[in-house]
C-alpha cells in the first residue's frame, strides 16, 4: 500500500490522452441460441450466492486487466484486442432464464447477473437484453446482483425499482478509483467514474439498493491511503448501502495484455512498478497487501456505517 505522497505515485495527467468515444466499428458481434444461461457456482450455500449469468462474452469496456480474457481463448480468439472486438451475444437470454426458472432451477438462491463481463456495455443499448432478464427474474421473485461499470444501466431503474418490491435486488457499481488517469489507462471504454456514482445515487434515489466494488484497487496507482478514503468517503456520499473491496489480480491470458497496454500508456517509473508487481507469472499482490489494503477500506466504510458485502447480504436475504 503506498503511503508516500499521493501526486508522484500517479502519472501525470497529460500522460493518458482521453480516449474517443467507443464505437462499433471494427466489433464484429456473433449471435448465438444459448441452451442454458444459469451456471451453478460451486459450493454454493442455501440462501446465498449460487448462480451466475452473462448474456454476452467478450467485452467492449476493453478493460486491460480483465480476468475474463482468458476465456475468450477457448472460442478461438486472442485474448487481447479480439476480447473487444469480438462480442459473443446470447439473444435467447431471457427466453431461456425463463425456461430454466420455471423448473425451479435456483432454489432459494441469488443469481449473479454480469460476473464475468459486463452486462452494460454498449452491446447493450443495441441488444437490449436486459430488460427480459429482469423482468424474469422478477416474476419469479428470484433474489439477484448485477455487477456494472457502466451508466447504461440507468435505463432500466423503474425496472430495478419494480423488482426491489419482489424479491432481494443488489446493484454493484465496479470503481476502482476516482482519479479520470486511472480510468483512461486501464478502463478506456467503461464509463467515467464520476457517472458511476450518479447511477448509484439514482439507484438509491429510485429506492433500489446498490453498492460498490471497490475493483480492482490498482497498485501504485490507485492504493494511496488518502486515495482510497476519498472513494469509500465519494460511495458514501452517493448512497452506497456496501463495498467490497478487492485488489488486481492477473490472469494469464490477460498479463501480456495488461503489461503491453502499461508500457504504451504510463510513465515509464509507473509500468515498472506494476510490472515488478506481477512479475514471474506472480497474479496478485502478497497476502499482507491485500490485506492491508481491504482492511483499510473496510474501516473507511465502517467509519460512514457502510457494512462489507457478506455482513450486508446476510442482513437482507430472504429466509
Amino acid at each position: 500500500m503506498n503511503t508516500h505522497d499521493p501526486h508522484p505515485a500517479l502519472f501525470p495527467a497529460s500522460a493518458v490522452a482521453p480516449a474517443p468515444p467507443p464505437e462499433f466499428r471494427g466489433v464484429t458481434f456473433h449471435e448465438i441460441q444459448a441452451r442454458t444461461v444459469l451456471n451453478r457456482m460451486p459450493g454454493a450455500a442455501p440462501c446465498g450466492m449460487g448462480w451466475t449469468l452473462n448474456p454476452y462474452r467478450g467485452c467492449a469496456h476493453a478493460c486491460t486487466y480483465c480476468f475474463a480474457r482468458d476465456g475468450h481463448h477457448h472460442l478461438g480468439h486472442n485474448t487481447g484486442e479480439d476480447f473487444h472486438t469480438h462480442l459473443y451475444v446470447k439473444t435467447n437470454a431471457a427466453t431461456v432464464l425463463r425456461r430454466e426458472l420455471r423448473t425451479g432451477k435456483t432454489g432459494d438462491q441469488w443469481v449473479m447477473v454480469g460476473t464475468s463481463t459486463d452486462c452494460y456495455q454498449r452491446a447493450e443499448a443495441r441488444y437490449q437484453l436486459m430488460p427480459g432478464i429482469l423482468r424474469t427474474l422478477t416474476d419469479y421473485r428470484v433474489p439477484f446482483t448485477t455487477t456494472t461499470k457502466s451508466a447504461l444501466l440507468r435505463r432500466d431503474i423503474p425496472l430495478y425499482a419494480e423488482a426491489a418490491q419482489a424479491t432481494d435486488v443488489l446493484v454493484m457499481t465496479s470503481l476502482g478509483s476516482l482519479d479520470d488517469r486511472v480510468w483512461r489507462a486501464f478502463e478506456p471504454a467503461a464509463s467515467p467514474p464520476r457517472a458511476r456514482l450518479d447511477t448509484i445515487r439514482a439507484l438509491r434515489d429510485a429506492g433500489v439498493p446498490a453498492g460498490v466494488l471497490i475493483a480492482p484497487v490498482m497498485p501504485h496507482a490507485g492504493d494511496h491511503p488518502d486515495a482510497l478514503d476519498a472513494l469509500v468517503d465519494a460511495c458514501a456520499k452517493a448512497g452506497a448501502v456496501t463495498v467490497f473491496p478487492d485488489v488486481m489480480r492477473i490472469s494469464p491470458g490477460a498479463r501480456t495484455w495488461f503489461l503491453d497496454r502499461s508500457a504504451e500508456a504510463l510513465p515509464p517509473h509507473l509500468h515498472q512498478r506494476l510490472a515488478a508487481s506481477y512479475a514471474s507469472s506472480r497474479r496478485s499482490m502478497p497476502p499482507h497487501y491485500v490485506q492491508q489494503v481491504t482492511d483499510h477500506i473496510h474501516a473507511r466504510a465502517a467509519h460512514h456505517g457502510i457494512p462489507r458485502w457478506t455482513d450486508y447480504v446476510d442482513s437482507v436475504r430472504t429466509p
